[in-house]
């Protein structure tokens, strides 16, 4: 049982990590004035913060998780 909850403590750091990101990201464009009815203007990616990235790793711990819940399961 300690697996899983290692695993989700480990799932639960990466999202409160990309949760950290995202407010910052928000902060540094607060006060900027955004066309809201405009196409999307594409990211200035000046961080280094790959969002494909980002998903796919959330996608690799999110698999690990459920693989780790079937094992314990059965």
């Amino acid at each position: 049982m300690s697996v899983i909850l290692d695993a989700l403590v480990k799932l639960e750091e990466s999202l409160d990590g990309l949760e950290s990101t995202v407010v910052q990201l928000e902060g540094s464009l607060a006060g900027q004035q955004r066309d809201m009815f405009g196409a999307p203007q594409p990211a200035a990616n000046t961080n280094g913060f790959d969002k494909k990235a980002v998903v796919e790793k959330l996608d690799q711990i999110i698999e690990q998780a459920e693989g780790v819940l079937k094992e314990a399961n059965g």
